[in-house]
């Protein structure tokens, strides 16, 4: 194990620049791809059955490695592993706007969410290594501002240049900020030290299994409850437990188990991924609202995330500073129970609800998400012994990844079944199923027609679907509102434990 070297300064500065860049690109990338897919499906003339594959390929790659690339970062040099997720981020990105068919967008996709996973898993635990220990809770803080502030530019940008010149310019964004990411780390973040553990290559081909059978079989719940959907789910769940089994026999693990016999730990994963699960399932619920009840184009929902994106960064760097005077995990349920009211808030919706206040409350559960993740992430990585900061940084990467993918899953279909379920008589005598009508409600609003369809037939559906759907969006966001006060509950209760042992521990 080496010496830490640590920032201080310019050099300070410039790090937690780059590593936010990094870290936003990721989440921009795959927002530019989820809101062009029916632009590059006609580019690339690929079927509507192809389109779920080619959007979720890099999000199914990035999970099922982020583990991996967190091991490889304590194994190889968390910096050395980071450059090279970069420079494949910007090989894989011009591949995909160069992508003649949807065979080579195919390997690109799933190449770059490779790439990403090192960009997700390394960013934070680089930021809790170069700092001197009494700064890092500071530093994780302005880190999680940087991604928020910085996660406005390339989703917008590469929208921009998507709809103004043409799909592929979009995907140019990625690379050229990859780049100047690049020579920022070259430049100004020093090398973190390399562990000398073997690598668990079972433990991280299980987990590799676990975690991309679960995200596939998440992601096909979208298009309902369905074998294709159920036993990927059931491959990851039997892998993860053959995955825990191998790991508490291994005499060097890829993940050390004994980390989660932390209760602080145990408490702010659990926050974590119920934060994840809301912003993932709120964010479905409020497209649905915004796009198919009022009617608003994806270019207008994406500018009124700006505004929710900036506070959450102030947010995110006032939550480091609270954390500091009240505690954790007073700071923890204080974002979870914003979350909790922001989905009471939205009961309130109506078809004629003023656009400014949805804006104002969609801003409100991203800035209880922002509250949330800055004491988790601070928590999390304290716990973290000096080798495995990779590995800890990763598993925060891996369930936010997962639980934002299941919210998003989960409450899409709910929604569509909500609607579906009491369709047969309004589409008795049409020429519409209730198969085809949940297509209709699933796709994006600028997609071809569905299933054959005419756009007239479409367009009925939507309309008919807009009642039906700002029913089903109030009885799931009441459901939604279950998921942050249990947390809240989980939290204080872990806390006290944790107090508890140490109270004990001190007798």
């Amino acid at each position: 194990m080496g010496q830490r070297e640590q920032v201080s300064g310019l050099a300070a500065a410039m790090t937690t620049v780059a590593m936010g860049l990094g870290n936003a690109v990721v989440l921009g990338d795959l927002r530019i791809m989820s809101a062009n897919i029916s632009v590059i499906r006609g580019g690339l003339q690929f079927s509507p059955g192809t389109t779920i594959f080619v959007t979720s390929l890099a999000t199914l790659t990035l999970g099922a490695s982020v583990l991996g690339a967190g091991v490889l970062g304590d194994r190889y040099g968390m910096r050395r592993m980071f450059v090279a997720g970069a420079w494949g981020a910007v090989v894989f990105g011009l591949l995909s706007a160069a992508a003649p068919n949807v065979a080579v967008m195919l390997i690109a996709r799933a190449c770059i969410g490779v790439a990403f996973a090192f960009l997700s898993a390394l960013s934070l635990a680089i930021m809790n290594s170069v700092f001197p220990a009494e700064q890092r809770a500071g530093a994780i803080a302005m880190f999680l501002g940087a991604v928020y502030a910085f996660g406005v530019a390339p989703a917008a940008v590469g929208s921009l240049l998507s709809e103004r010149i043409g799909w592929r310019s979009g995907f140019l964004v990625t690379p050229v900020v990859m780049i100047v990411v690049v020579l920022i780390t070259l430049r100004y973040v020093p090398d973190t030290p390399r562990s000398h553990h073997r690598t668990d290559i079972p433990g991280l081909l299980l987990v590799a299994a676990a975690l991309i059978g679960l995200t596939y079989g998440i992601t096909r719940l979208q298009s309902g409850v369905n074998l294709g959907a159920a036993v990927p789910i059931l491959v990851g769940i039997v892998a993860g437990i053959v995955f825990v089994w191998w790991e508490l026999r291994c005499d060097e693990p890829a993940l050390d188990m004994r980390i989660f016999r932390s209760p602080r730990f145990n408490a702010v994963v659990s926050a974590g991924a119920a934060n994840n699960l809301v912003q993932g399932g709120s964010m479905i619920m409020v497209t649905y609202y915004l796009v198919v009840i009022r009617g608003l184009s994806t270019v207008s929902f994406a500018l009124l995330l700006i505004p929710a994106t900036l506070l959450s960064a102030l947010a995110a760097v006032a939550a480091g500073r609270a954390a500091t005077r009240v505690g954790n995990a007073t700071v923890v349920v204080a974002g979870l129970a914003v979350l909790a009211v922001s989905l009471l808030v939205r009961l309130s919706f109506q078809t004629d609800t003023p656009i400014a206040a949805v804006a104002a409350v969609m801003t409100l559960t991203v800035v209880g998400g922002a509250i949330v993740q800055t004491p988790q992430a601070t928590v999390m990585m304290s716990s973290a012994p000096t080798h495995l900061g990779g590995v800890v940084s990763a598993v925060k990467a891996s369930v936010g990844g997962t639980f934002n993918g299941l919210g998003s899953a989960l409450f899409a279909v709910s929604a569509i079944a909500l609607f579906t379920r009491g369709a047969d008589a309004k589409l008795a005598g049409t020429g519409i199923d209730a198969k085809q009508a949940g297509e209709i409600l699933g796709a994006t609003a600028d997609a071809p027609v569905v299933g054959g369809l005419d756009p007239e037939r479409t367009a009925w559906v939507i309309s008919q679907a807009r009642s039906s759907m700002l029913e089903a969006a109030h009885d799931l966001n009441l459901v939604m509102t279950v998921v942050p006060v249990t947390a809240i509950i989980v939290v204080l209760v872990l806390f006290r434990r944790s107090r508890n042992a140490s109270s004990i521990a001190a007798l």
